[in-house]
């Protein structure tokens, strides 16, 4: 028989996924599969459960939450023993977005059973204890509005939390310049955006040619303070039509350092990964992630 451990965070999308999956494991008919729980309780704690799964591995590991716990698991076991399926239980859902796994997580978990696995790139920020990422990394604007969704915003208004944080964002974040060099070049930014994945919260498109699976990470490079431009370019990548013009650059890199004055905020697949300096690089191939 085979094993699926399912780490549920009971606090992503007000516990509905939650209860979903709980309802679903007490209805459980498969006869080919044993199914366990482990509940969250803090911060990390995902990432820690994942590792005390690697003495006796599952055949599965799904992980029912949003992309922050994803994250959690990823930064903590970049390179499991075993496969991980998203279950979607967050508020933006980009990784499963992305897969194009349902959004229903009972669904999803039916489709993950299947097992099939593709071994995708993990970004990675250092330097010190190295934090990885799934779908993006940011440093600049959508940092400083990724620090600023609490989880009461999120708990209220959905989606409609990062919208309000970018409206205030766009009166608000100072847009300090800092340093961005790859590959010998060096760019002068505001903001800096590297994508593993094509996909963004919200629905957003930056990094159109953007893939899992292709051994590098896209770069985004927004330079200059004028708030209406950024304010546009913000709406033409909801409308999914990413906006070429001459204060933005976009690249394919391996690794980047960034460098500028304290305090530039910086996230990882949506949760604030600290401050500059920082270093990003790529771990190619190395997360077997379940998709449809």
């Amino acid at each position: 028989m085979k094993k699926v451990v399912i780490i549920v965070n009971p606090k992503a999308g007000r516990g509905r996924a939650c209860g979903a999956i709980r309802r679903c494991v007490r209805r459980w008919k498969r006869r080919d599969w044993e199914v366990e729980i482990l509940e969250t309780r803090d911060t990390n704690q995902a990432g820690r459960m994942a590792q005390d799964l690697v003495p006796n591995p599952p055949d599965l590991l799904a992980v029912c939450g949003g992309d922050g716990t994803l994250n959690e698991v990823a930064s903590s076991l970049p390179a499991p023993p075993f496969p991980v399926a998203v279950l979607p239980a967050g508020t933006a859902n980009v990784v499963a977005r992305e897969v194009k796994l349902p959004l229903n997580p009972v669904r999803a978990l039916d489709i993950s059973l299947k097992r099939s696995v593709r071994k995708v790139d993990l970004g990675e920020l250092g330097p010190g204890p190295r934090r990885r990422f799934v779908f993006a990394a940011g440093i600049g604007f959508d940092a400083y509005v990724a620090a600023n969704v609490t989880p009461a915003m999120k708990e209220k208004l959905g989606m409609g939390a990062y919208a309000l944080e970018i409206f205030r964002g766009l009166r608000n974040y100072p847009f300090r310049e800092f340093q961005v060099v790859a590959d010998g070049r060096a760019y002068t930014a505001t903001s800096c955006l590297a994508a593993n994945a094509r996909s963004y919260g919200g629905g957003l498109l930056f990094c159109p040619q953007a893939d899992m699976r292709d051994g590098f990470l896209d770069i985004l490079v927004i330079q200059g303070k004028n708030r209406i431009q950024l304010a546009r370019f913000l709406f033409r990548a909801l409308l999914r039509l990413p906006e070429v013009n001459d204060w933005t650059r976009r690249f394919r890199a391996r690794r980047l350092t960034l460098d500028g004055p304290a305090g530039i905020p910086v996230q990882a697949d949506g949760e604030s990964a600290g401050s500059l300096p920082l270093e990003i690089g790529l771990l190619p191939s190395t997360f077997p992630l379940v998709v449809p």
